[in-house]
């Protein structure tokens, strides 16, 4: 009964061993993977730089029409007699209103732009890791 035992785990014991895939990365495999990230990072540089532009853009149009813009509308409103108290509040709350939803929906397309961007980045890091493993 102790032989056939003994058989027995004999013959289940090629699947105690770990797979490769299972197995802690290699230093070699690490390096492979943080070298092609870096090459993709570099590969999409450009767009890189353009989604940070786009975005300094947006919050610098931003602070210049509620620092500037907005305060000039309101004094030359101000000015204007025919123009009584209530309307010019409406007025400016529809412009801010409306201005928040532009800034909104620019930043909106910028950020869809990106995950379509960083969706493509991940597949091609996903198809090395792949390739390595």
């Amino acid at each position: 009964m102790a032989d056939s035992r003994k058989a027995l785990d004999n013959c289940f014991r090629e699947f105690d061993d770990v797979s490769p895939k299972r197995k802690e990365p290699s230093i070699q495999v690490l390096y492979d993977y943080e070298k092609h990230y870096m090459e993709l990072v570099k590969k999409y540089a450009s767009e890189i730089k353009m989604v940070a532009d786009m975005l300094c853009d947006l919050r610098k149009e931003q602070e210049i029409f509620y620092k500037e813009t907005l305060p000039e509308i309101i004094e030359k409103l101000n000015q204007d007699a025919g123009i009584d108290e209530e309307m010019r509040n409406v007025w400016l709350k529809r412009l801010t209103t409306n201005m928040d939803r532009s800034f909104g929906l620019s930043e909106t397309l910028i950020n869809d732009y990106v995950t379509k961007n960083i969706d493509e980045f991940k597949a091609e890091v996903n198809e090395t890791i792949k390739k390595l493993l």
